[in-house]
Formats: structure tokens, C-alpha cells, sequence
């Protein structure tokens, strides 16, 4: 069964750092949470695990406690009880040198001007590739986790 919601963010190597800080809110949350890196699947307590977080490549998976890891395994990444629910967080080095985009929003700061989408190509080297699958696009748990993400990383990186 191939459940969740996949986001993609690109940001600067190592990205690790902001992993980490993104799961420490988390935690703040869900003082139960158990994480299993990588293929391991054995889901230890976060203050267990938290050191072990690889600076530049890595697969997190989060359940808010052990109810929540047994039930994952029936219904894939859904959301449970409390509108919460599993989550993954994948990282890497971009493999690919370039990447073809389409940019929606205006990355200049012209003011005044009409907009209209168009395909750019990125430059990936250098960066990173992190993929956070939630239970869904639209609900507010996993709105709520693509933002912490998205801060956590932009806040590791000015440092």
C-alpha cells in the first residue's frame, strides 16, 4: 500500500543540522516520539536517537509514540486519531548537477510588473534534496510539518 504526501524542499548541504532541530519541535509535542533511522526499522525514543541524526544524508521515520508505530504498519501514513500522524523525513546530496524548474512565483523583487511561470534550470551542486513525506497535502498536521521544516532548515543555514 503506497500511502502519503510527498514535498520536496532543496536547500544548502549539510542539511542534518536542520533535521535535527526540526524533530526537536516535534518532540516538544510528542514527548513519546520514536524515531527509526534508516532501514533499521527498530524506533527508539528521540533522545536516543537524536545524536545519531547523519549530517548529510539520512531516512527518518516519526511516530508520536508506540501506538502510533504499530498502527502505521496497518494504514500506511494516514492520519490517526488527533489529526496527527507517521511522517518521514529523507535526505541526500542532490545526485544531479542541474535540474530542470518551473518557477510559479517571481524570484526577483520587481514590483509592478506582470508575472508569468516559466522553466529555469537549477544548479544542484552544493545542495541537498530533502523529502518529507506526511499523511496528506492539505491538513494542518502536515501543513504544520512542511513549515517547521522549512524554518528549522532556513535557521540552521544562517548560522
Amino acid at each position: 500500500m503506497i500511502t502519503g504526501y510527498d514535498s520536496v524542499v532543496i536547500a544548502r548541504t549539510p542539511v542534518g543540522a536542520g533535521v535535527r532541530a526540526m524533530l526537536d519541535g516535534v518532540h516538544t509535542s510528542w514527548p513519546d516520539m520514536l524515531v527509526a533511522i534508516g532501514e533499521a526499522e527498530t524506533f527508539l525514543p528521540w533522545l536516543q536517537t537524536r545524536r545519531a541524526i547523519p549530517a548529510e544524508a539520512g531516512e527518518l521515520y516519526v511516530a508520536r509514540d508506540a501506538a502510533m508505530e504499530q498502527e502505521w504498519d496497518e494504514v500506511g501514513y494516514a492520519l490517526m486519531a488527533g489529526g496527527e500522524g507517521p511522517f518521514a523525513v529523507l535526505y541526500q546530496p542532490s545526485p544531479q548537477p542541474t535540474i530542470a524548474i518551473r518557477a510559479d512565483e517571481n524570484p526577483y523583487e520587481h514590483r509592478g510588473f506582470g508575472f508569468d511561470p516559466y522553466a529555469a534550470t537549477l544548479i544542484t551542486t552544493g545542495l541537498s534534496l530533502v523529502t518529507i513525506v506526511t499523511p496528506d497535502e492539505e491538513s494542518p498536521f502536515s501543513k504544520n510539518l512542511r513549515a517547521l521544516l522549512n524554518r528549522s532548515i532556513i535557521d540552521q543555514l544562517r548560522h
